[in-house]
């Protein structure tokens, strides 16, 4: 085969079935190139680049900078000792393995000044040919497949089946095999414009012929940014703007070829039902994009993309506006069926519903529920009685015909329902908002009363599943207690509660799983957990520094919400300061003496002033003047104050003197020093 002078370019493509949409391009794409030019690396020059595709029919790469045949290189393989190797000149078998595992005879190998045998070899280099049925074989087994397909003789199997193999090097066919597939240079354009097969002139022309004469845009990002565009234009010319792309575009874009965005709408009757509702219908239901006003109101109107450019674009949205009707009135059904039934009694049916068989139904849960928003509701200023009536409802809707059809608008249909049946807009808002913050960086549900049953739900969740054993491990957490942990974490400094009000919480929600048989270790776990969430919270989101976060939070034996992080805020600056460092030693030095003599500290003993040294009279003095009561800027200060006298009461001081009542005075006064360090954390952490 001849190589031509040009960039060389391997063009490696699959044709398949219709593939899943869901994470098509990192799943498929993204896995099968980055395999394949990771496996070719020595085939590579310094410029290479590697241009992945993936389309609901087709997968593969393009490399351009690719070499056809390696050069062939010098080996150089380091042997024994000659010492060693050879006994009165004669080769030990440890000489006789190595020259045999280098293919040469002993007396062959070359003998270096550095005192070792040596053995030089060439090893052929490699052509494409020869590699590439492994490379792609490889590169297949890195796709992620959660069920596979198998097709012809059943000796085949991918998430798809496979019907067409294309590797080229420019412009020659490379023979190789893959799938029971014989490579060649014929592939498909689109299958409604493009009729005839098409026949690649050479790898580098692909995609430029792919798109010109097969009528396709292989590329995922290619095609992405082409349907973003159009969505924008269209909005732009309607006035609107799309009212969530969350996953959407990237879905679309793995179901479309040649993608055109058109405009339809609906009738206007059925903006009458929730917009949620149709927003999720058209999303999840067709792939469509709903569009809302500068308001936020749902409008009539939407877009699609159509995978082709129609003579007759008018039928395609017809027929996309008829089948969306149907899914809108099932909407419509749905919910005046179900607001037929007040809210109230949709709660009764939840006894029919399993929340776990060791914590027992819905119902039980919502009557757990109703208990600990009850019990917390002071806390946070709310009515208990009016926690509980919400606290009753805040499941309700878990039954409807609405919830079953779209489980994700749990909470937003409790809130229409409710006030269908004449509740209070604000019972109303906290049970939508009780599953608030559902995410990292989600807003706070916006009122006490949400607050309290959404603490209430998250705290029954974390106590109960933790308590019955299902703790998360690793990566793994089905129950999302993470998630619950943060979202606690996050109600919680917005409301600034103490370490007693964070333990009465606790208690409360462990008391209403009476009867439940929770681990007995189930506060202290749970307390811990938050804790470790709270640091990862305040290292991760609020990126304070991991010493900062240890000292105030992990090396603390309680949980504190009331300012923790203006702590956190005052620490990070005040740690920054190298003039601190010696105060931080020194309290790690103070930390060590108690820690090692701590059978010797009396606390009951009153300090001795007559016993004290100048250095010791110097300390106690400056440390007199550290006033808890003071304001956190204002606390540092002062305790870098301690830093001079500190230093010098170690330089002159031998704390562990021969004289026992020394010895006991000058533990006592350290130990009340590290009293005064320790208000807001471990500070020996910062050292």
């Amino acid at each position: 085969m001849s190589i031509v002078a040009t960039k060389n370019g391997l063009l490696i493509e699959f044709l398949s079935e219709e593939l899943p949409p869901i994470n098509l391009e990192e799943n498929i794409g993204s896995a099968f190139s980055e395999s394949v030019y990771q496996q070719l690396s020595g085939f590579l020059t310094k410029d290479a680049t590697c241009t992945e595709f993936v389309s609901p029919r087709r997968f593969g790469c393009l490399i351009e900078g690719i070499v056809y045949e390696q050069s062939d290189q010098r080996q150089l393989r380091k042997g024994p000792a000659i010492a060693t190797g050879l006994q009165d000149g004669s080769p030990t078998p440890a000489l006789l393995g190595f020259a045999k595992s280098c293919g040469i005879d002993w007396q062959k190998l070359e003998q270096r000044a550095d005192g070792y045998f040596y053995a030089e070899s060439t090893i052929k280099g490699k052509n494409l040919s020869s590699v590439l049925n492994d490379v792609i074989s490889n590169a297949l087994k890195k796709i992620q497949i959660a069920k596979a397909m198998r097709w012809a003789d059943k000796s085949y199997q991918f998430v798809r089946p496979l019907h067409n193999l294309v590797v080229m090097f420019n412009g020659a066919v490379i023979n190789c095999e893959a799938m029971g597939l014989n490579a060649n240079n014929t592939t498909s354009g689109h299958r409604f414009m493009c009729n005839s097969q098409l026949k690649l002139s050479c790898a580098q022309d692909y995609f430029s012929q792919l798109q010109n004469q097969g009528k396709v845009v292989p590329q995922f990002s290619v095609r992405r940014s082409l349907i973003e565009k159009q969505l924008n234009q269209k909005t732009q010319e309607l006035g609107l703007s799309i009212s969530h792309m969350d996953g959407l575009l990237d879905e679309v874009t793995a179901l479309v070829e040649w993608p055109e965005v058109l405009v339809g709408e609906f009738d206007e009757k059925f903006l009458a039902v929730p917009q949620e509702c149709l927003i999720l219908s058209m999303a999840k239901n067709q792939k469509y994009f709903a569009l809302i006003d500068q308001s936020g109101k749902l409008s009539n109107k939407f877009l699609f993309v159509a995978n082709l450019i129609s003579k007759q674009p008018q039928v395609i949205i017809e027929g996309n506006q008829k089948v969306l009707t149907a899914r809108l009135a099932d909407a419509e059904f749905f919910y005046e069926f179900d607001k037929r039934t007040p809210l109230i009694e949709f709660t009764a049916k939840t006894a029919n519903v399993v929340y776990h068989n060791k914590l027992g139904s819905q119902l039980e849960r919502i009557e757990r529920l109703q208990s600990i928003a009850g019990g917390i509701a002071p806390l946070l200023g709310v009515n208990s009685d009016l926690a509980k009536h919400t606290a009753y409802l805040l499941k309700a809707d878990l039954p409807t015909e609405m919830v079953g059809e779209f489980p994700e608008l749990q909470g937003v249909m409790g809130k229409y329902y409710a006030i269908a049946s004449g509740e209070s807009a604000e019972v109303a808002n906290a049970i939508e908002k009780h599953y608030y913050p559902r995410f990292s960086g989600d807003e706070l549900p916006d009122s006490q009363l949400a607050k309290v049953v959404a603490l209430a739900d998250k705290l029954e969740s974390l106590i109960g599943i933790w308590g019955i054993g299902l703790i998360p491990t690793g990566d793994k957490d089905p129950y999302a207690l993470r998630r619950a942990a943060l979202g606690i974490i996050r109600i919680l400094l917005s409301e600034k509660l103490n370490p007693e009000q964070v333990d009465s919480l606790l208690k409360i929600t462990l008391d209403a799983f009476a009867g439940k048989n929770l681990a007995a270790d189930t506060l202290s776990g749970v307390e811990n957990f938050v804790k470790q969430r709270l640091a990862n919270y305040l290292s991760s989101v609020a990126e304070y520094p991991a010493k900062v976060v240890n000292t105030v939070v992990v090396s603390a034996d309680r949980i504190d919400f009331t300012n923790v992080v203006e702590i956190c805020d005052a620490f990070s600056k005040w740690s920054a300061s190298e003039g601190n460092q010696e105060l931080f030693e020194a309290n790690k030095r103070i930390e060590n003496i108690l820690s090692k003599n701590a059978e010797s500290v009396d606390l009951s003993l009153n300090l001795n002033h007559d016993l004290f040294t100048d250095y010791e009279k110097e300390l106690y003095l400056a440390a007199s003047k550290v006033n808890d009561l003071t304001s956190i800027q204002l606390y540092l200060e002062q305790l870098s104050a301690l830093a001079k006298p500190l230093t010098d009461f170690f330089a002159n001081v031998m704390v562990m003197d021969n004289d026992l009542s020394i010895r006991k005075n000058r533990l006592k006064l350290l130990s009340e020093l590290y009293s005064k360090f320790s208000k807001y954390g471990k500070l020996s952490e910062l050292a």
